[in-house]
């Protein structure tokens, strides 16, 4: 053997626990370093899949029909009552075209007014 390989193989016997011991905390860094990016990885998938769950579960709530008591309230399924304040509004302004004053039909004699309106409403 050369004199060169002589001397390596002497400073290698000499450091020969340290360089063990520089090997085994890098294999353990890298086993730790293995596990904690599986676990990030095992996080993050029970993450997503929680997520997943819970909005197809509000979707699904949102979904189904609302039975609360403020839905079952009928006031205007049909419209009855818009198309009538439709219509009084189409007829006060057929009755301002033509020319008379919606005031003084209103203010005139209530003796009149009160039973049509009272039978109009009465329908």
């Amino acid at each position: 053997m050369s004199v060169e390989k002589v001397n390596k193989y002497k400073e290698d016997k000499k450091n020969r626990k340290a360089n063990l011991e520089k090997e085994r905390k890098k294999k353990l860094l890298i086993r730790i370093g293995g596990w904690a990016a599986g676990a990030v990885i095992v996080v993050a998938l029970v993450v997503m899949l929680g997520l997943t769950a819970k909005n197809s579960y509000n979707n699904y709530q949102a979904s189904k029909p609302d039975y609360s008591s403020d839905s079952l309230v009928i006031s205007d399924m049909t419209g009855i009552l818009d198309e009538t304040a439709a219509d009084e509004e189409v007829d006060t302004e057929e009755t301002a075209e033509d020319g008379t004053d919606e005031s003084a039909e209103s203010d005139g004699d209530t003796t009149g007014d009160e039973s049509a309106s009272g039978e109009s409403e009465a329908e």
